[in-house]
C-alpha cells in the first residue's frame, strides 16, 4: 500500500517538476530564495547597527528609487516577449530606442527628486542617496534588451544565475557597509555598486543583437498596449510603496522604520516568490494553446503550494522575529505575521494579471492591478490611526477577497478577446 502511494507520487512529482513551467519558476524561486536569505543576514546585522531613524532615511530613499524605477516596467518588454517571430527584430529595434529615452529621463527625474527630498529633509542625506541612485538608470539601456530575450525564450536558468550574483554581492556589500559604519548609506549604496554586475551578466548571455536592416515597428502599436502596462505597474508601485508614505504621515518615521522592517521580514519571501511566478508564467501563457487551462494549472499545481508557504511563515514569525533579529524587534512579530498573510493575495491577483496581458487585454490587466492597490490602501488611508497590526489585518483582508473575487473571473474564457496590437501575437 505505501509502496504504490510512493510510486504514484513519485510519478506525479516528476511530470510536474519536469514541465517547463515548473523547472523555469524553479530556478527563478531558487534564486529568489537565495537573494532572501542573504536578506536575511544583512537585515540581521542592520537591525543590530542601525536604529528606527536610520531605516526610515533609507526607506525613504529607496521608496522613492523604486517609484521611479517602476517606469522601466512599461510593457515595452512585455510587446517584446509577446512579439510574432516575423516583427520580432523591428519591435526589438523600437524597444531598445524607446527604452533610452524613457531610462534617460528617469535618470533626470531621480536627481530632480534628490533636490527635492534634500529641501525637504535636509541635513539627514537623503536628498544625496535619492540622487545617486538615479545613476542606475545611465546603466540599465546597455543591458535591458538582452533581458526581454532572455524571458521570451524562457532562459530563466540564466537569469536566476545573473540576479543570485548581483543580489548576493548586494547583501555582502550591505553587511560589511553596516559594520563599517555608513549607516543608511549601507542599504543604499548597494544598490548601485552591483549595477555593472548585472551588465556584465547580460552582455555575456548574447540573447539579443541588433538587427539595422529590419527597421522599425510602428511607434502607436507598442503603446497601444503598452501604456496600459504601464499603469498596471504603477499600480503595483503605489501599492507596495504608498502604504509606507501614509504610515510616515500618519505616525511618523519611528513607526516608518518599524512598518519597514516588518514589510521586509513579513513579505520579503512572499514578494521575491510571486516576482518568480509572474516571471515564468507571462512568458509561457504567451506560447500556450489553450491559455485558461495553462492558467488553471498553473495557478493550481504552483499556486497554491506557495500560498501554503507563505501561511507556514505567518506561524513561524512569532516565533523567529525575536529570535532571529533580537530582542528590541519582538514587538514587530505579530506584524510580520500579519504581512505575511497578504502573500496568497498577491500571488493570485499577479497571475491573473499575467493571463490577461498575454491574452493582449492589458487594458484588464490596469484594472485588476488598480482593484488590488484600491483594497491595499484605502484601509491605510482611514485606518492607519488605529495602529499597523489593525490596518495590516484590514487590509489583507481586503486584498484576499478581491483577489478571489479576479480569480474565479479569470478561470472563464473570455466572450470576446481584444484586438491584438500590430506586431504583437495573439
Amino acid at each position: 500500500m505505501i509502496a504504490t502511494i510512493y510510486t504514484r507520487a513519485k510519478a506525479v512529482s516528476h511530470k510536474i517538476v519536469g514541465h517547463k513551467l515548473t523547472q523555469n519558476i524553479g530556478w527563478l524561486t531558487a534564486a529568489e530564495l537565495i537573494s532572501r536569505f542573504g536578506r536575511i543576514i544583512a537585515a540581521i546585522i542592520l537591525a543590530r547597527q542601525l536604529d528606527a531613524i536610520a531605516f526610515g532615511v533609507a526607506a525613504i530613499a529607496l521608496t522613492i528609487f523604486e517609484i521611479t524605477r517602476v517606469f522601466t516596467e512599461n510593457g515595452i518588454g512585455a510587446a517584446v516577449i509577446r512579439a510574432d517571430q516575423k516583427d520580432f527584430h523591428k519591435t526589438a529595434n523600437t524597444a531598445h530606442r524607446l527604452m533610452w529615452g524613457v531610462c534617460l529621463l528617469l535618470a533626470a527625474a531621480q536627481l530632480i527628486a534628490g533636490f527635492v527630498v534634500e529641501t525637504i529633509l535636509p541635513g539627514r542625506q537623503a536628498g544625496a542617496m535619492v540622487a545617486v541612485l538615479g545613476l542606475v538608470f545611465l546603466i540599465m539601456p546597455f543591458g535591458v534588451m538582452h533581458a526581454y530575450c532572455l524571458l521570451r525564450a524562457e532562459r530563466m536558468k540564466e537569469l536566476a544565475a545573473i540576479s543570485t550574483a548581483q543580489v548576493a554581492a548586494d547583501h555582502t556589500l550591505t553587511a560589511i557597509l553596516a559594520v563599517c559604519g555608513f549607516g543608511a548609506w549601507a542599504i543604499v549604496l548597494p544598490k548601485l555598486l552591483t549595477a555593472p554586475i548585472w551588465l556584465i551578466g547580460m552582455l555575456r548571455t548574447k540573447a539579443w543583437s541588433r538587427d539595422k536592416a529590419a527597421g522599425f515597428a510602428p511607434v502607436t502599436g507598442m503603446l497601444k498596449f503598452s501604456l496600459p502596462v504601464l499603469g498596471s505597474e504603477l499600480m503595483c508601485a503605489c501599492r507596495d510603496q504608498l502604504d509606507k508614505f501614509i504610515v510616515s504621515i500618519t505616525l511618523g518615521v519611528e513607526a516608518l522604520g518599524l512598518y519597514y522592517f516588518a514589510f521586509n521580514a513579513g513579505l520579503g519571501v512572499s514578494t521575491a516568490l510571486n516576482r518568480a511566478f509572474s516571471n515564468a508564467v507571462y512568458p509561457h501563457l504567451c506560447a500556450a494553446a489553450d491559455r485558461v487551462a495553462a492558467y488553471r494549472k498553473a495557478v493550481v499545481q504552483l499556486g497554491l503550494p506557495f500560498g501554503l508557504l507563505y501561511v507556514l511563515q505567518a506561524g513561524m514569525a512569532l516565533y523567529y522575529v525575536p529570535i532571529v533579529f533580537g530582542s528590541s524587534w519582538a514587538s514587530a512579530a505579530s506584524l510580520v505575521a500579519m504581512l505575511c498573510l497578504g502573500g496568497p493575495a498577491r500571488l493570485l491577483v499577479d497571475a491573473a494579471r499575467m493571463k490577461a496581458r498575454a491574452d493582449g487585454r492589458s487594458t484588464l490587466d490596469f484594472q485588476i492591478s488598480l482593484g488590488l492597490s484600491a483594497s491595499v490602501l484605502i484601509p491605510f488611508a482611514v485606518f492607519s490611526p488605529h495602529g499597523l497590526v489593525t490596518v495590516s489585518a484590514i487590509s489583507v483582508a481586503c486584498a484576499t477577497a478581491f483577489a478571489i473575487a479576479v480569480t474565479q473571473i479569470s478561470i472563464a474564457k473570455p466572450r470576446r478577446q481584444t484586438p491584438t496590437p500590430e506586431g504583437v501575437r495573439s
